[in-house]
């Protein structure tokens, strides 16, 4: 029998039955197993030590990435509390004048929508809605100049429209640098009107009586143009209610991909409008977030409404 005849019959008896010839290739063959084993040995044995240095190293960048990320996570835990301080609280002028009922909410810790209450010169209040392009730290940032900016000029004896061109001369070269921009809606609250500027910005106005109407928007956003804004009158009486809002509730999607869409907002405000303030933003909110499917962008919506 040969060799390979014996080793296919897993019997080791049988070898007694080798040729002289087949038992030197027995050998040799035996050796060549030997050699390879002490190779693929050695393989294995420095493999392992590279595993092991490389898995070491790992450990040591996990630790070093968990550090680094407790960090990020205090600094922005930080930046969300310095933007939520220079987030208004009602002014008591305009508390005397008007029912506020505010939502905000950032899509992550700190982010781009902005709203703000401003003293005016002639005893007159302001409400701004701002959203700065993007996300997170930067579109904060920009919050944080753009409201140095308004507070620079708000007091000064100007009408609504020079305010913003003069906000918009001063950060139109930064805010082209950093290639961001701001949509606006300043609303100016006047005796028995309101006056606003709008680039960009989403208000729809429902009267206690007369026919409801959005507000004319077709003004540039901050730092996208060097020409005059425009300024609009629409009277604004007892009971009258303006909503001032973002694109982050009616841009926001269900699970098939369908749109919120501002004529959903307006119809739940327009059939709640005797509720107090506060109950009409809680229809909406339980409304937007019954029907999307995830928080896609920064929301805020302000109500107002006229005590008298």
């Amino acid at each position: 029998m040969t060799l390979e005849e014996i080793l296919a019959q897993d019997d080791p008896s049988l070898v007694t039955q080798l040729s002289a010839a087949d038992l030197t290739r027995f050998f040799w063959k035996w050796k060549g197993l030997q050699k390879q084993y002490g190779r693929d040995t050695a393989f294995y044995l420095a493999t392992n030590e590279n595993l092991k240095l490389a898995y070491e190293k790992l450990d040591e960048q996990e630790r070093e990435l968990s550090h680094a990320y407790g960090i990020i996570q205090e600094d922005l835990g930080v930046a969300k509390q310095v933007q939520t301080a220079l987030l208004p609280t009602a002014l008591a002028e305009m508390e005397s004048q008007v029912e506020l009922a505010v939502f905000h909410k950032q899509l992550t810790e700190v982010g781009g929508d902005y709203y703000d209450f401003f003293r005016m010169s002639g005893g007159r209040s302001a409400i701004g809605l701002f959203d700065i392009s993007g996300h997170g730290v930067s579109a904060a940032l920009i919050m944080a100049f753009l409201k140095a900016q308004f507070m620079q000029v708000m007091e000064e004896p100007l009408s609504l429209r020079e305010i913003v061109d003069q906000v918009n001369e001063a950060s139109f070269d930064f805010l082209r640098e950093v290639r961001r921009y701001s949509t606006i809606n300043l609303v100016a609250l006047d005796a028995d009107s309101i006056r606003y500027v709008s680039g960009g910005g989403y208000g729809y106005l429902i009267p206690a009586q007369g026919e409801n109407q959005q507000l004319k928007k077709g003004s540039h956003f901050l730092g996208l143009r060097k020409k005059p804004y425009e300024e609009h009158v629409l009277p604004f009486g007892k009971g009258d209610l303006l909503a001032l809002y973002t694109d982050g509730m009616i841009e926001a999607q269900d699970k098939s991909g369908a749109d919120y869409t501002a004529r959903r907002l307006h119809a739940i405000i327009e059939s709640h409008r005797e509720l107090p303030m506060q109950e009409i933003l809680t229809r909406c909110q339980a409304d937007y977030q019954q029907f999307r499917h995830a928080d896609s962008d920064d929301c805020t919506l302000i109500l107002v409404r006229r005590k008298s």
